[in-house]
């Protein structure tokens, strides 16, 4: 889930308050100041002067701060702070504007037990959170959970969750080998030919069923910057036609702004606490709805359906429905990312992108790590075309 700061306040939230940083002209430790007072420069300038005047080979300034920066950054053990290179932010941007170049999937690094890592290794797996709807990656067989290895033929192994993303993108009609391994399956080489990735924000359709009472079935893709309006629009018209009884599917909907997933629960919820936010001195922060919802009478039910690809504000989004008893939750357990982060637009054209809270739901649940668990548990089939058990649990349900 991310925010933007500035100009930009992505997934998100609020200000952060890191360093403040301000360095005296000719002096070479003084004058540094953190949130918790002076900081010792020294040995930082005694290292960086001996790589400057006694290392061989290449190097220029601008690789040396940024690594410096890079490995403040990486040392909070945190895979979604980043320090991010001007194309790195260029590129997380775009990912987030609903329409990209790449492959069409979701990664995150994570170690074996889903916590949090940054070093790519044998402890840390570049995983696949999702593959986008309609993408080059969904239609050679990337699945959720999926961990990719190689990259054309080089491994993942050393390089940061940003850095094998860039590889992994690429601009429209080339090609991409990745290696992945599923289970305890051999690995598996999967060729796919980059394309520019569109993703529909909201696929809306109108569900028959045996009670000749239709049902409204909603697919939100992502958490766009357009998705917010183009699923009120989608869900007015629901609404206009009189249908009562919703299926929400955010399965493999890997999250993006929290603007956009505050805006989606106000549909449905009237009034009070969609999410809270939790920040370091332990002080929470409660967000309500925006109020004037459109599906907001409680004649109107919703069933949500989620798995392990639902994350972030997915989770947001479906956690506050459940705890405000607007909606039950079909499926199978969220991929567990409780935490916000804020973009920072720095003067160079890069940025920081840096967790600066937790999330929880109304009731007080945090879901890092653990996810959100469903009402109505329906295992997602091993093998594709063996029908979509959880949309017919969730008609039954709404019988």
């Amino acid at each position: 889930l991310v925010t933007r700061a500035g100009a930009l306040l992505l997934a998100l939230l609020l200000a952060v308050g890191a360093y403040n940083l301000g360095y005296n002209s000719g002096s070479s430790a003084a004058g540094v100041t953190g949130a918790s007072g002076a900081i010792d420069l020294s040995r930082f300038n005694e290292v960086l002067d001996l790589v400057e005047t006694r290392h061989v080979g290449d190097k220029t300034e601008e690789a040396l701060i940024d690594g410096a920066i890079k490995g403040l950054v990486e040392s909070l053990n945190d895979p979604y702070s980043q320090y991010l290179t001007g194309e790195e932010m260029d590129a997380l941007v775009e990912g987030l504007s609903g329409s990209f170049e790449g492959i069409g999937a979701v990664i995150e690094s994570r170690g074996p037990a889903g916590e949090a890592c940054t070093t790519l290794g044998p402890d840390c797996y570049l995983l696949v959170v999702s593959p986008i709807d309609g993408s080059p990656a969904k239609a050679a067989g990337v699945q959720s959970g999926d961990r990719i290895t190689l990259v054309d033929g080089l491994t993942v192994d050393g390089e940061t969750l940003d850095e094998a993303v860039l590889r992994v993108r690429g601009a429209k009609g080339t090609s991409v080998v990745i290696t992945i391994l599923r289970g305890d399956a051999a690995p598996l080489n999967l060729t796919i030919i980059r394309d520019v990735i569109t993703v529909p924000a909201v696929e809306p359709e109108t569900l028959e069923t045996s009670d000749s009472s239709p049902v409204g079935y909603l697919r939100l893709a992502e958490f766009s910057e357009v998705a917010g309006d183009q699923f009120d629009q989608a869900l007015q018209e629901v609404v206009d036609a009189g249908i009562t009884r919703i299926i929400l599917d955010l399965r493999d909907n890997p999250g993006g702004y929290l603007s956009t997933a505050l805006q989606i629960a106000s549909e449905f919820i009237a009034d009070g606490v969609v999410y809270m936010e939790e920040t370091s001195d332990g002080k929470r922060t409660e967000t309500s709805a925006n109020g004037g919802g459109i599906a907001t009478d409680p004649t109107i039910k919703v069933v949500v359906l989620i798995n392990k690809g639902s994350a972030s504000a997915s989770e947001i989004l479906a956690g506050a429905l459940r705890d405000r008893g607007r909606a039950v939750l079909v499926g199978e357990t969220t991929f567990g990312k409780g935490v916000v982060q804020t973009f920072i637009d720095l003067k160079d054209g890069s940025g920081l992108k840096l967790t600066i809270a937790k999330w929880l739901t109304p009731n007080g649940t945090w879901v890092n790590k653990v996810g959100l668990a469903p009402d109505y548990p329906v295992p997602t089939p091993p093998t594709p075309g063996e029908g979509d058990p959880a949309l017919k649990k969730a008609l039954d349900l709404l019988k």
